[in-house]
């Protein structure tokens, strides 16, 4: 009686396999990757739009837009001297609550741990108010007083998928984040108001 054969695997069929799943991977976790993205910047867009709802309420009931936050939380009264960066402060969610939370930038940098997490807030009247003190450069404040659109009050920012902010000291010039440079790509996330919408 002669043996029975062994049903398996040669090593080439395996090593066909592997080859591949290999490349499956590699057409799907580059696509899977760019939507998590693309989910990411729909997410701040949808925050933004959120938080512009609760800034037009609250300048319905106080004549005036809030005044922004320093990057740790604390309303600001007055300009500072020593400016680096005005975030969403608590004034929209205490004593009134405009809105139930301050939405965290999904795009926060990590390194940035004691920093307030919140997207940044820029008002024209602190843009104003701002203006003589001697801050170096401050995107912020030029392009709101900047604007052709007088109806801007406001602006709210993302840091973008680059995860950074716009710099004036890098020899390309700041940037708006578009999608059509590429999913990750440079600039930020700008939320301008009222009426003017988003300019990404």
């Amino acid at each position: 009686m002669p043996p029975k054969k062994t049903l398996g695997f040669t090593l080439i069929e395996l090593l066909i396999v592997v080859a591949i799943i290999a490349i499956l991977a590699a057409i799907a976790v580059p696509n899977f990757l760019e939507a998590q993205v693309r989910s990411k910047v729909s997410r701040a867009k949808a925050d933004m739009r959120s938080t512009a709802v609760a800034i037009e309420s609250y300048a319905v009931d106080h004549n005036v837009y809030p005044w922004p936050a320093d990057p740790f939380g604390f309303v600001l009264s007055a300009p500072t001297e020593e400016w680096f960066e005005t975030k969403v402060g608590p004034n929209l969610t205490t004593p009134i609550a405009y809105q139930t939370q301050r939405f965290a930038d999904v795009f926060h940098p990590t390194d940035m741990i004691d920093e307030d997490p919140v997207y940044h807030l820029m008002t024209r009247a602190y843009a104003v108010a701002e203006e003589g003190n001697d801050t170096g450069y401050n995107f912020y404040i030029q392009t709101l007083l900047g604007s052709p659109i007088p109806a801007v009050r406001y602006m709210l920012l993302s840091h973008g998928p680059d995860i950074e902010h716009l710099e004036p000291y890098e020899p390309d010039p700041p940037a708006l984040y578009d999608p059509t440079n590429g999913t990750v790509s440079r600039g930020d996330i700008l939320y301008f108001g009222p009426g003017v919408g988003f300019r990404n």
